[in-house]
């Protein structure tokens, strides 16, 4: 279990420190950007997505989604923002294979839109669109 929780906490950190050293944002309000960085897997890449979601059911759904996409090695997603972080390996797997499988979850990212029928199937709680 320790060392459960210490690889999460390895990995959550990588994730903010990726993030936080590739400098600022400019021009990325709701566009997805893919940025390459220099980690331990050479070709991994790390990118940013906005994903609608409105509640923790949604957070677990949203990273599980994510990670079951071979490729992606990481996946955290922020609910205030609703942005997903995630790092993928690029010779297996892309940004719009993800977006692809959470739109097919029901989530709307800015690449895809989720089917009304796979949407409307959703728990109450879950339901992110407006009316």
């Amino acid at each position: 279990m320790k060392k459960y929780v210490l690889a999460t906490i390895v990995a959550v950190s990588m994730i903010f420190t990726a993030c936080n050293s590739t400098g600022s944002k400019k021009g990325s309000d709701t566009s997805s950007t893919t940025e390459g960085t220099e980690m331990t897997v050479a070709n991994e890449q790390h990118a940013l997505m906005k994903v609608g979601g409105s509640c923790e059911m949604c957070t677990g759904r949203i990273e599980k989604t994510a990670k079951d996409v071979p490729g992606v090695t990481l996946a955290s997603y922020d609910l205030a923002s609703e942005e997903l972080h995630f790092h993928f390996d690029g010779t297996k797997t892309n940004v719009e294979a993800v977006s692809k499988a959470l739109a097919a979850a029901g989530h709307d990212t800015d690449k895809d839109k989720a089917p009304d029928d796979v949407y409307n199937a959703l728990p109450g709680c879950c339901k992110y669109r407006d009316l």
